[in-house]
């Protein structure tokens, strides 16, 4: 098969198997975008400032947010990649952060929904 009029299109037995090295069987991540503002994030701050206890240092920058989250998600026997953005990126109001997460495990999701709306982290 040909793509195009140049490059040869070649086929591995897995494509032609139509499996594409993927186990079917296995749990697909689930690709979550959370959207919080300023309350929402004061109230999962002094969530994850709880569980993490000491080792939690003020959490005013996406990098330091993202590191607790990873922490906390851990502590509950979980993972997850998690990637946090702040907008606008400087330090301005009114801002909103943006919490992505992808994850295989739905107490992840349910646990950082419950630290906004009620500020515990638990799942």
């Amino acid at each position: 098969m040909r793509v195009g009029s140049e490059r040869p299109l070649v086929l591995t037995a897995a494509a032609a198997e139509g499996t594409l090295g993927l186990d079917p069987d296995a749990e697909a991540p689930n690709e979550v975008v959370i959207a919080i503002g300023r309350p929402e994030f004061d109230r999962l701050g002094a969530a994850l400032q709880t569980v993490l206890g000491g080792r939690a240092v003020r959490l005013d920058t996406p990098d330091l947010l993202e590191a607790a989250l990873t922490e906390a998600i851990a502590g509950l026997g979980a993972t997850a990649q998690t990637r946090v953005a702040r907008r606008p990126a400087g330090l301005y109001t009114p801002e909103g952060w943006e919490l992505g997460l992808t994850t295989t495990d739905p107490i992840v999701e349910t646990a950082i929904r419950r630290a906004i709306r009620e500020g515990v982290f638990a799942a």
